[in-house]
């Protein structure tokens, strides 16, 4: 069993999307390749097969970004595949309490949702992360 204190804690990576502050636990991200090999078709994983990239933005509703030239490709591990995620910047890589600064999603947010890899809040520097699992496949 894993400590208490390890248990209430949670690694997270923060990235934006537009306007919105997301955030995955660290430990879903496989690879974040350095920005130079970011725009590659095919960011390298270790492996020549091709890699399927999600556009968070479209994703979330949003519009294009006005530009593609600083975005950044986070890779998951999905089990049997890799997945890609592109994001518009990535933040930092924070802790937080589980049991003091992570809420489930409030109801107004839960009943509109349309992306069901959101499955939280947690508060940060003032600043609301929306919590997502990039491993959920649904």
């Amino acid at each position: 069993m894993v400590g208490t204190d390890e248990a209430a804690t949670l690694a997270i990576l923060t990235f934006w999307v537009g306007p919105f502050l997301l955030g995955v636990e660290a430990h879903q991200v496989l690879r974040l390749p350095p920005p130079s090999r970011q725009m590659s078709p095919t960011p390298d994983i270790g492996s020549a097969d091709h890699l399927p990239i999600l556009d968070l933005r479209t994703a979330c509703g949003l519009p294009p970004a006005p530009s593609e030239n600083h975005r950044q490709i986070l890779i998951i591990d999905r089990g049997e595949e890799k997945m890609g995620y592109k994001v518009d910047k990535v933040g930092d890589l924070i802790s937080v309490d589980m049991t003091r600064q992570v809420w489930k999603l409030p109801p107004l947010l839960d009943v509109q949702k349309q992306w069901k890899q959101l499955w939280g809040v947690c508060q940060w520097n003032d600043e609301l992360v929306l919590l997502v699992d990039l491993q959920y496949e649904g």
